[in-house]
């Protein structure tokens, strides 16, 4: 069920209990109120009838009585106290002559204050006298159960699907109960009830229709954005990782809306990033397969011809000659890559070093080469002790200088400084695809550095080729590169070597001006 069905069903369930919870006592305290004032008006009625037969039956005490005055009041009062049976006695009228008049008193006082639809019953000494009600239906036991003089019981029945009030109340003449029960409609109250239910209903079913349409429409407008989240995250789940959830609200929804762009641009990115890795593994061995097979063919066509031909003793030693450069090519690519595997996989040792001391020493290792092709070195290196791992260092500061060495034409200088920079220094990036790109003004932090410049005056590359020189196996100019016995892997190794020192290394070139390789290293 889709959460919009939820949030619409758990809102009519909620309305329906509470507007019928309301309903409920609303009506409930109506019908009460309702039922309470019938029987108040049963109660005045039964007051009333009671009080007209105790006066007929006064009227009949004074006319048979041949009394004087003062026992005329002594009766009157007598009467007025319920008609004690003292009074009845000494006025000469016994019970059987009350129980033979009742029935008249009873049609006198129904004729004169008997309201419509409310009828009354007359018993003396337990005996039903008179009633008005046609219907004669049975009195309950329970009326007269505890009943004394002053007080008055009530039932309520249903007689002929009308609903009456029976209220009782007691007089007592010549020591017998006279009860007098009075009968009054209250189907009203229960009239009112049914129509008060039946309007309810009906109230009930066109809010909750109108409360249906306007939550489902709400629902619909609340619930959008998690469609959108849901249609996004299944062209994310199909491969589209570009797509974006657009969705503008400042309520949680939104938030969880700028938070799930996040996290798809993150899976994006990483995405990118392993495509990238895979792509760079596939041209990684392509590449390397392509080294191997280059030398492969030349030892292998170079020792078939020794093994099958008679060679001159120059042929045979320019062969040779062959064998061993391409050699000792796949000894130093091996042990390249070997040194590019281990640094990948683990950290390094780091100590308090010279700066000074350390490029004398990286000078002294490739003066040699450079005597060979009659190129002069400048050095100006600014002493300072930095925290490094010094064979590592010089490892890609040679990688660095022998790159200079072949990129230079013979008789040409190649330049090499140390010196301290302020406000310069870069924040540390381990992306190495930064190399040619220029450095924007939030790379950069107020902070001090050491600046280690190479610089040739050679060939010099494109910013498309320097772009990539990191990049295992590539040669801007693969037949130099090889001439000179290069792999391409040397700068792959520089890039590592100086991540592991949190350096920054940048490259500024111009095809046929020369190039300048700049590394700055955190002091």
């Amino acid at each position: 069920m889709k959460f919009r069905y939820k949030v619409l069903f758990t809102n009519l369930i909620l309305l329906s209990l509470g507007l019928g919870l309301v309903g409920y006592l609303m009506i409930h305290k109506n019908f009460e109120l309702a039922k309470q004032t019938q029987l108040k008006n049963a109660i005045v009625q039964n007051n009333l009838v009671q009080s007209s037969v105790e006066y007929e039956l006064l009227q009949l005490l004074n006319s048979a009585s041949d009394n004087s005055v003062s026992q005329n009041a002594d009766n009157s009062e007598t009467s007025n106290n319920n008609t004690d049976n003292t009074g009845a006695k000494k006025s000469g009228v016994t019970a059987s002559s009350i129980t033979a008049q009742l029935p008249q008193i009873g049609g006198r006082v129904s004729s004169s204050v008997r309201s419509r639809d409310s009828f009354f019953y007359i018993y003396f000494d337990g005996e039903k006298v008179y009633t008005d009600d046609k219907s004669d239906a049975g009195i309950s036991d329970t009326l007269f159960k505890n009943l004394t003089t002053g007080n008055k019981n009530y039932v309520i029945k249903e007689e002929s699907q009308k609903h009456y009030i029976y209220v009782t109340s007691q007089s007592v003449i010549d020591e017998k109960n006279l009860w007098i029960v009075s009968k009054c409609d209250a189907s009203e109250a229960y009239t009112l009830l049914d129509e008060q239910i039946k309007y309810f209903r009906l109230i009930i079913i066109v809010i909750l229709i109108a409360e249906s349409a306007a939550m489902y429409f709400i629902s619909r407008y609340m619930t959008k954005p998690l469609e959108k989240l849901n249609h996004v995250s299944e062209e994310i789940a199909q491969g589209d990782y570009a797509t974006r959830v657009n969705v503008k609200s400042h309520d949680e929804i939104g938030l969880l809306a700028q938070k799930f762009n996040i996290m798809a641009q993150a899976v994006s990115d990483h995405v990118d990033e392993l495509n990238d890795m895979v792509h760079r593994r596939e041209q990684f061995v392509a590449d390397f397969t392509h080294e191997i097979k280059t030398p492969m063919t030349s030892i292998i066509g170079y020792a078939d011809t020794m093994r099958s031909l008679e060679l001159p003793r120059e042929e045979q030693m320019m062969a040779l000659g062959y064998i061993f450069s391409e050699g000792k090519r796949l000894e130093s690519m091996s042990q390249k890559l070997f040194e590019l595997i281990y640094l990948r996989r683990h950290d390094i040792e780091k100590a308090r070093v010279h700066m000074a001391d350390l490029c004398a020493e990286v000078v002294k290792v490739v003066e040699p080469a450079y005597e060979n092709r009659h190129l002069t070195i400048e050095t100006e290196i600014e002493d300072a002790v930095l925290t490094v791992n010094r064979e590592l260092l010089v490892t890609a500061l040679v990688n660095m200088m022998d790159n200079a060495r072949k990129a230079s034409e013979e008789g040409q200088q190649v330049e090499v400084t140390g010196k301290f920079v302020d406000n310069m220094a870069c924040n540390i990036r381990k992306d190495k695809t930064d190399i040619g790109e220029a450095e924007s003004a939030d790379d950069r932090k107020c902070m001090r550095a050491y600046e280690i410049c190479i610089i040739d005056h050679g060939i010099g590359m494109t910013k498309e080729q320097a772009a990539k020189i990191c990049d295992e196996f590539y040669m801007a100019d693969k037949s130099r590169a090889r001439k000179e016995g290069g792999a391409g892997i040397g700068m792959s190794l520089v890039a590592i070597i100086l991540e592991h020192h949190n350096a920054v290394l940048s490259v500024e070139s111009e095809p046929g001006c020369g190039t300048t390789m700049r590394i700055l290293l955190p002091w």
